[in-house]
């Protein structure tokens, strides 16, 4: 998707369509680029969000947020730009029809674009990588902490063999150590669930 494709509104914009604060905005979008760093987004001099993709923000909602706990609709792929920029409504019109039809339609491609790339798994929950990861680190440190409960049998292969022994040795506890290592890789891999739950907290 290029960046003619994206819609960007700031949180103003957002908060004025979905009827609720600009502080629930901008704790939902805070959670958005925590776990999806790699969502389009303006940001100014300070680094602050300042326009994100609007296609990014509703599909990590609909996806993350608990519905009975919203506060603000959680938008599909089938509703219209025009209608969230509706009549009576504190945020920018579309200059024109065919604008706002465009607008519509770039929206419902990228909702489905994004849709698409996670139902293939190209999209992940940073905070869930990341304690994967650090769950993973743990237990490797914990495994190659046991080395030295294997100090007996290097030993005992120097006392019959020499160097070639101690070369055999090492190689046999390297690949336990291996196999080791890529069960409880893929024991972690297996617990984690197919579909995330919503994500906690306060809701826009």
């Amino acid at each position: 998707m290029t960046d003619a494709t994206l819609i960007m509104w700031s949180i103003s914009e957002i908060a004025a369509r979905d009827s609720v604060s600009k502080m629930a905005i901008s704790k939902q979008v805070k959670k958005l680029i925590a776990a999806k760093p790699d969502t389009p987004a303006e940001r100014d001099g300070q680094g602050r969000v300042m326009k994100v993709s609007l296609a990014h923000y509703d599909e990590f909602r609909s996806r993350h947020v608990n519905p009975a706990k919203a506060s603000a609709p959680l938008r599909t792929t089938d509703e219209p730009i025009a209608a969230e920029r509706g009549k009576g409504s504190n945020v920018p019109q579309p200059e024109s029809f065919e604008e706002a039809r465009r607008q519509s339609e770039w929206l419902k491609v990228g909702r489905e674009r994004i849709r698409h790339q996670e139902a293939v798994g190209a999209l992940v929950r940073a905070d869930r990588t990341e304690d994967a990861l650090r769950q993973a680190g743990r237990d490797i440190q914990a495994m190659m902490r046991r080395l030295q409960n294997r100090a007996d049998d290097i030993a005992l292969a120097v006392s019959k063999e020499g160097v070639h022994g101690a070369r055999v040795a090492l190689r046999r506890i390297a690949d336990d150590v291996g196999n080791d290592i890529a069960d409880r890789l893929a024991a972690i891999a297996s617990e984690a669930p197919e579909v995330d739950e919503p994500i906690e907290g306060d809701d826009a």
